[in-house]
């Protein structure tokens, strides 16, 4: 990343830090402008998605980071919550288990606990309760799947937002 663009997407990061989240979509995109890298569609994405409650720019730029890097699977990630996030279920798994079968992915964890999300919201426990075995596997010290993991065993199983 070029200085310039370096200094953008950092002070975007310190703005948002401390919410003024209008001053970072401005550096951020001034940062996008100079040069477009991964970590700054990625985070406008995550802006957008997250803070501003625009889900169609959010998706806009995770797409624009993923086509810059497809092996990412973070990315694939951070798309399947935001559409869990939106009520899109169906068009979530397929993000999901793109971000479960890619190379590079960090949050693989988070993936699987949003599939066991996705799973327990269509009634289906056993398929819910593998992926969450399969999170805990991946990340032993994951409370949301183990709390998961336990309510399904209950009589009710309440609906949770999707993570990562």
């Amino acid at each position: 990343m070029s200085p310039d663009a370096r200094g953008a997407y950092r002070e975007g990061i310190c703005e948002a830090v401390v919410g003024n989240y209008d001053a970072a979509e401005y550096h951020l995109l001034r940062a996008a402008e100079i040069e477009a890298t991964v970590s700054t569609y990625a985070t406008l994405g995550w802006l957008y998605g997250s803070v501003l409650s625009e889900p169609r720019r959010a998706f806009r730029f995770f797409r624009r980071a993923i086509r810059m890097n497809p092996e990412n699977g973070d990315l694939f990630n951070d798309c399947g919550a935001l559409l869990l996030k939106e009520g899109h279920s169906r068009a979530a798994v397929k993000w999901l288990l793109r971000a479960v079968r890619a190379r590079e992915c960090s949050k693989r964890h988070f993936a699987l606990y949003n599939l066991a999300l996705v799973y327990r919201r269509w009634n289906r426990p056993e398929r819910s309760r593998r992926f969450l075995r399969l999170a805990l596997r991946t990340e032993p010290d994951f409370p949301q799947a183990r709390e998961l993991l336990v309510s399904l065993d209950e009589p009710s199983h309440g609906l949770s937002r999707g993570a990562g």
